[in-house]
């Protein structure tokens, strides 16, 4: 290992050992990274310490808005007047953020809310900022719910905190005043073992020794320090409906039943079934609560009213376990790591509730598993559950008993009229939720159980409600669901009464599991200061106080976590029933417009957590009306359609294409609705196209795509937008797969349509012909592309301007352009232009910033300009992952690119680790046959080969190619080049036989799929030669290369570096033949090209001075052979690094060059050096170091004879 390496292990150590010495075990796992834990000692030293992020700060508000949604139900269920409460509630409110506001400024909070949580809220109360002095004890008892609300949700979010590390650390230093300059001394230690020990050496183990003695005494330092230990981590997961208050709750014999089964860890599958309305999810919820306070690591609720919603809430719980992603992944794959991690995780009690479960053949493949996990079902459906493999406990959970119905309504109502309740309870059959609802009614309204049931039978022949169906209910049921509807509604003042009645009609036809908190309360997310106008600020408020009012009546329920606000299905069922045409336009209206209000784009560009959960929301809502048919007539609403079209755009950008490919049943029930030929239709269609492609399906993709464009060629027209927008879709889905030649054909039958259709300077018509110029760059017809974008970028100029983002993307187009045309310093110069004012324009942050900067990075290493390529890579990666996120697909693109620079750096190891990193990254977000994924596969088994391990790397380019072929089909170029790849790695492994076949079959097939000019064609005909010459087969290899080399020129001009690489290897050709005068005079003039062209330091200037100090050696002109690889060798240690494989080959040449001029003793004491450097670096059995220790062992053995045959000086002497 490096002295290097040593060093960042070694910081590594420092810190987690300070981090884990305070405590903070946990977060020491957290530190990842060398670079990352010098920084941080860096920021302590300048002060450098932050705020706690907006999402710590937002979590505690909204703890507060919901803690203050339940205390204003108190207040208002205590008498107080809606002024009154609405007084209270902003005195509290105000207190609560002027705490928050003080806690997100102290440091030390972050600290003490792990080490002593127990204490922490005692203490917040003291130090927290004041309500007015003339509060009641009522109103301070209130404030301190919010206070421990505010604690319990600080310690939960601390650990997690950006801060938090540094703060630790900051605390340790302050608590050891000592311990400072420890590590200052620890610090310089480092630093010298880095700058100026080789790691092998004796000095280096001395030093590595004092450094550790150093550690030793900060050990002894901290010794003493004693954390608070802490409590393990709990989840509570997913939308459970809120418990029943104690005054309203009634104990069933069920619950003593479920109870009992909960507690036996063997008895590890329940399902409780029963009629809608007789309290299955109301016993789930309680026993879900009650293993919540009894601290069980895991209490799950999961939607399970489709495979999809189950599938969806896996995934999210996923998330929320920290299972190997922070972003939605293929659902497939990490539905099926999540039950993974829930059977193999320690046994501890954990608690999974599937919520109206429709069928059980819904769970089928998605039942989780686990030593000490219980699951709880709850369904209407008894069929099935006894027969399965792993058998359910059935309890029938039925309607209440006479005497608990008549209990109920008695204390509820706190009537004592007994003869009345029992006959109440008989017209409502004992339905848990009938009763519920007659009693809060009754109380609510003033109305004695008479006069209720008075009312009830005024009511009973009403035509306009009819009866629940099924033969369970009695006819009443519905009459008392609507008249407590009627009655919570009717007592509202007109603004929140038009407001309630707009939230019960959208959520009886949106989704069943509930509507998000925040769409129906606009309140949920203003905590802070609102700049709303009035207008918009009084609708809110109505809509507020419309929800709370429906809450505090019991009509609708809140989630236990607050973020999801419910209506029970019968109630639903009761209200649609029950609607009027005007009604049921209003409550259409209402859903659609709710629908169309949800704007992603509300969230910054930043917070991806907030966009996702919004646009997950949506999905999930647009999802369940697809699947339930009294809602799919929402789709006749162009606010359906948008929200549609928006979903999709959202989670493509996103990177949440899996979830997008779930709204395909939404599509399905539009085109039930509208018809095939309607035009939101075509576009919906169009959409689930995009979704798969960006999901990497691209067959798929294309077959939808075909069809659609034939589809609105027929109903709208050839020369109608949409049509031709489709047919553009189509033909980049060609391209993505590799089928050129129809994209190219079918792009330059668009063009003219849309110059016809919408005139040449239409924005539409400059991507056509942009689109087109992509399609040339990716078939290699580089002139014609880098025509016509040099055409394209002056036209977006002229009618967009020179700081439209399009324009931005024209210049981009560009310098990838000249980048793949081999004109590096103009492709690096318009990179640069561009990147500047991307930024300026868009924000360093955008997502087209980071692409140009991506780009430019990569252009940077095909120059050779490794150092700058990396720190933008680095910079880049960790830009994205933070504006982005960890598994946007552009960041998992910067870092497969920052490991492929790795590797030309000849930093091996650090390429194939992060290399080995980004593949599970890409399988897990894209999924196993995604054209990335596989390109990652690809890539990997390249470091492979690189480094020697040649079995891996045929094995893994082995599965690579095939699995290629299976789903990109055989002729893709991704196809092609992991056949290429494969080829190679069978000659560098020596099976030239293999090699030779494979190098014939790929040429021929990429000359007849992507053309003879193609450039990968080109590059498979130069690897072909070069077969052919390692096999000996020189004749043949000369007069390929001599074919190769003009058809390069001609194709990708004179100066391409492919082109100078043709030369270089016609020159090896040369020597190897031993036709050494024309190698030396091709070798001459290529070195000097290279260095005109490229730079004298890019790598392959290098390699050419270095064939040509090789040629001369071969020649006999030793002289000027070692006097060029003594030039050669500084230069390569300089520009690539010691440890890179052509300096390694750079020193066994020089080596070797000192052999041939008899210099025994340096060549000796070279290939030593080069030998171990070679074991240490490359590994024991690649090629190069099995080279350089054969010559080792020749110049050994050499010298050995010459000391044999050469007479020593007193020999000579005495003869």
């Amino acid at each position: 290992m490096s002295t290097n390496r040593n060093v960042a292990n070694l910081s590594i150590t420092v810190v987690k050992t300070l981090v884990k010495m305070a405590g903070f075990g946990f977060a020491a796992d957290m530190i990842d990274g060398a670079q990352e834990c010098l920084n941080l000692l860096a920021d302590i030293k300048n002060d450098a310490l932050g705020n706690p992020n907006a999402e710590m700060i937002r979590s505690l508000n909204g703890a507060v808005k919901s803690e203050l949604d339940a205390i204003q139900d108190a207040l208002k269920h205590d008498g107080l007047g809606g002024k009154q409460v609405k007084q209270a509630a902003a005195q509290l409110a105000e207190s609560a953020r002027e705490t928050i506001k003080a806690l997100a400024e102290d440091d030390d909070a972050l600290i003490r809310a792990v080490q002593q949580p127990e204490r922490f809220a005692q203490e917040l109360r003291a130090h927290a900022a004041p309500i007015p002095d003339y509060s009641s004890d009522e109103m301070q008892a209130h404030y301190e719910t919010i206070l421990d609300q505010i604690a319990e949700e600080f310690h939960t979010l601390a650990p997690w905190s950006p801060n938090f590390n540094r703060v630790a650390l900051t605390s340790l230093l302050r608590c050891f005043p000592a311990l400072k300059d420890q590590i200052a001394r620890l610090e310089h230690a480092m630093q010298l073992l880095g700058d100026k020990v080789d790691a092998e050496s004796d000095r280096s183990r001395e030093a590595d020794a004092d450094t550790h003695r150093k550690l030793d005494d900060l050990k002894d330092m901290v010794g003493s320090f004693s954390p608070a230990e802490r409590k393990p981590l709990r989840i509570a997961f997913g939308s459970r409906p809120d418990v029943a208050a104690d005054d309203l709750f009634v104990a069933r014999c069920e619950q003593e039943q479920l109870n009992s089964l909960i507690a036996d860890p063997t008895r590890r599958r329940t399902v409780l079934v029963g009629m809608r309305g007789c309290g299955k999810t109301q016993l789930a919820s309680l026993v879900a609560q009650e293993c919540e306070d009894a601290n069980w690591s895991l209490v799950a609720w999961i939607n399970a009213s489709s495979p999809e919603s189950i599938k969806s809430d896996l995934v999210e719980l996923a998330i929320r376990l920290k299972i190997d992603t922070s972003d939605q992944p293929a659902q497939d794959v990490i539905v099926r790591r999540c039950l993974d991690h829930l059977k193999s995780a320690a046994p501890t009690d954990r608690l999974i509730v599937f919520d109206n479960v429709e069928d059980i053949n819904h769970l089928r493949g998605l039942m989780p598993n686990g030593n000490g996990l219980r699951v709880v079902a709850t369904t209407t459906n008894d069929t099935g559950w006894e027969h399965q493999h792993q058998p359910w406990t059935t309890i029938k959970v039925g309607v209440f008993d006479r005497s608990e119905s008549i209990n109920y309504l008695l204390t509820v109502t706190k009537s004592d009229d007994q003869c009345t309740a029992d006959a109440l309870a008989e017209r409502l059959g004992d339905l848990p939720l009938a009763i519920a609802q007659a009693a809060a009614t009754a109380r609510i309204q003033n109305l004695s159980l008479a006069q209720f049931l008075k009312r009830l039978e005024s009511r009973r022949q009403e035509p306009t409600i009819r009866a629940v169906p099924g033969g369970d209910y009695t006819d009443d049921v519905a009459t008392v669901l609507r008249m407590a509807v009627e009655g919570a509604v009717d007592s509202m003042k007109n603004g929140t009464k038009e407001m309630a009645q707009r939230q019960l009609g959208a959520l009886a036809l949106l989704a069943e599991s509930g509507v998000p908190t925040r769409w129906l309360d606009p309140t949920v997310e203003q905590l802070d200061d609102d700049e709303s106008p009035d207008t918009q600020r009084d609708t809110d408020e109505d809509a507020h106080d419309a929800l709370t009012e429906l809450i505090h009546r019991f009509i609708v329920q809140q989630s236990a976590d607050g973020t999801t606000i419910m209506l029970h299905r019968l109630q639903a069922q009761v209200l649609r029933n029950s609607w009027n045409n005007n009604e049921l336009d209003d409550a259409r209206a209402a859903a659609t417009g709710l629908l169309g209000s949800v704007n992603i784009s509300r969230y910054p560009s930043n917070d991806t957590k907030a966009r996702r959960q919004e646009a997950l929301d949506l999905v999930d809502q647009l999802r369940s009306i697809g699947t339930q048919e009294y809602s799919q007539v929402l789709f006749e609403s162009p606010h359906t359609f948008e929200a549609l079209f928006h979903a999709f755009s959202h989670a493509s950008d996103l990177g949440l294409p899996y979830a997008a490919l779930t709204l395909d049943v939404a599509v399905d029930a539009l085109e039930g609705l509208l018809g095939p030929d309607h035009p939101d239709t075509l576009t919906s269609r169009n959409n689930l196209a995009g979704a798969y492609e960006s999901a990497g399906r691209l067959e798929e993709a294309i077959t939808l795509y075909e069809q659609v464009t034939k589809d609105s060629a027929r109903v709208l027209g050839e020369d109608h937008p949409d049509t031709v927008a489709s047919r553009n879709n189509l033909a980049g889905a060609y391209r993505a797969v590799g089928r050129l030649t129809e994209a190219i054909t079918l792009y330059e039958q668009i063009l003219p349509d849309r110059i016809r259709v919408l005139g040449e300077d239409h924005p539409r018509t400059l991507t056509s012909r942009n689109n087109l110029a992509y399609a040339y760059e990716s078939a290699g017809r580089l002139e014609e592309a880098i025509t016509l974008y040099e055409q394209v970028l002056p036209d977006r100029i002229r009618v967009l301007g020179e700081d439209h983002s399009d324009t931005l993307t024209s210049r981009n187009n560009l310098a990838g352009a000249y980048k793949s045309a081999g004109r590096l310093e103009e492709a690096i110069t318009l990179f640069e232009q561009v990147t500047k004012d991307c930024a300026r324009v868009l924000g360093e942050d955008r997502p087209l910033t980071l692409t140009s900067r991506n780009n430019l990075a990569y252009t940077y290493e095909s120059a050779g300009r490794l150092e700058e390529a990396i720190t933008l890579f680095e910079q880049v990666t960790k830009d994205c992952a933070r504006v982005l996120g960890e598994d946007r697909p552009l960041t998992l693109t910067s870092r497969n690119n920052l490991a492929y620079t790795y590797e030309s750096a000849g930093r091996l190891e650090e390429a194939i680790t992060l290399f080995e990193q980004v593949l599970p990254d890409r399988i897990r977000v894209l999924g196993e046959d995604h054209p990335d994924t596989l390109s990652s596969r690809n890539n990997l088994a390249y470091a492979y080969e690189s480094v020697g391990r040649l079995t891996e790397a045929i094995t893994l380019y082995e599965q690579v190619t095939k699995d290629c072929a299976r789903v990109l089909g055989e002729d893709h170029p991704l196809t092609l080049t992991s056949r290429n790849n494969l080829a190679g790695a069978h000659r560098a492994a020596g099976h030239l036989t293999e090699a030779i076949t494979l190098y014939e079959q790929v040429t021929k097939d990429c000359a007849r799929v992507l053309g003879e000019d193609h450039p990968l064609t080109l590059t498979s005909r130069n690897d072909l030669v070069y077969a052919y010459e390692s096999a000996g087969r020189l004749e043949e290899a000369i007069t390929l290369y001599e074919q190769v080399l003009p058809d390069r020129i001609r194709v990708l001009g004179e100066d391409h570096s492919d082109t100078l690489t043709s030369r270089n290897n016609l020159a090896a050709a040369y020597e190897s033949a031993g036709r050494l005068t024309e190698a030396i005079t091709l070798y001459e003039q290529v070195t000097k090209d290279c260095a005109r062209v490229l730079g004298e330091d890019r790598p392959l200037t290098l390699t050419s001075r270095n064939n040509l100090a090789y040629t001369y050696e071969s020649a006999g002109r030793l002289e000027e052979a070692i006097t060029l690889f003594e030039q050669v060798l500084p230069d390569r240690i300089r520009v690539l690094g010691e440890d890179h494989p052509d300096t390694l080959s750079s020193r066994n040449n020089l080596a070797s060059a000192y052999y041939a001029a008899g210099r025994l003793e340096e060549a000796i004491t070279l290939y030593k050096q080069v030998t171990k450097d070679c074991a240490r670096i490359l590994s024991e059995d690649h090629p190069l170091t099995k080279t350089v220790r054969k010559n080792l062992e020749t110049a050994e053995r050499q010298l050995e004879r010459q000391e044999k045959e050469s007479p020593t000086e007193e020999s000579a002497q005495e003869d």
